[in-house]
């Protein structure tokens, strides 16, 4: 990720891979700057690396609407889209994270579908001994990479500051003020 980008060798991947230059539908949400910033870099890395995009912007209302749709791209849908998952969601262990969701039924990730990754999912769920998870985590990583439900692209903390005097904040993303009590 630190050296310069080989579009080239992207370029020959992606018809290695049978990528005949089908057009991409990427949606942008014009009033989400963060989500519209992220989905229109995306969007030219893939221009980038020759592939057809079709950058569609919209308002986020519309891009939440359009991303429910899971027919084909020609028919209303999409292929691609960017988002931000909140540090305040349980997006830290196996279950909780949306974005891993491989059950065709989540339309965070759109709609991917892996039978293996729910498969250790709930794996993960069933067991309480420590080890195992780790091990079932481990699989699961390994599965992630194969099946590729979502991309991680980076990850930003927002800045918020406290007084001194408050108890019980909850680590977030953003302030939440219910539980917060004077020491």
């Amino acid at each position: 990720m630190r050296r310069p980008r080989d579009y080239a060798t992207v370029k020959r991947a992606l018809a290695e891979a049978g990528y005949k230059g089908e057009k991409i539908i990427v949606m942008a949400p014009t009033d989400a700057r963060e989500i519209g910033d992220l989905t229109r870099t995306g969007a030219e890395q893939l221009r980038r690396a020759g592939m057809n995009v079709d950058l569609q912007e919209m308002d986020f209302a519309n891009v939440v609407r359009r991303q429910l749709n899971q027919g084909p791209p020609d028919k209303g849908s999409y292929n691609m889209r960017c988002g931000l998952i909140d540090r305040s969601l349980p997006n830290v262990h196996p279950y909780g994270n949306l974005a891993i969701r491989a059950d065709g039924k989540e339309p965070v990730n759109g709609w991917a579908s892996s039978p293996r990754i729910e498969e250790l999912r709930a794996a993960w769920l069933a067991t309480a001994d420590l080890e195992q998870q780790k091990r079932i985590c481990v699989d699961l990583q390994k599965q992630l990479w194969e099946d590729v439900p979502f991309i991680p692209m980076g990850e930003y903390w927002q800045a918020t500051a406290y007084r001194k005097d408050l108890i019980d904040v909850l680590p977030g993303c953003f302030a939440v003020f219910y539980g917060v009590r004077r020491a």
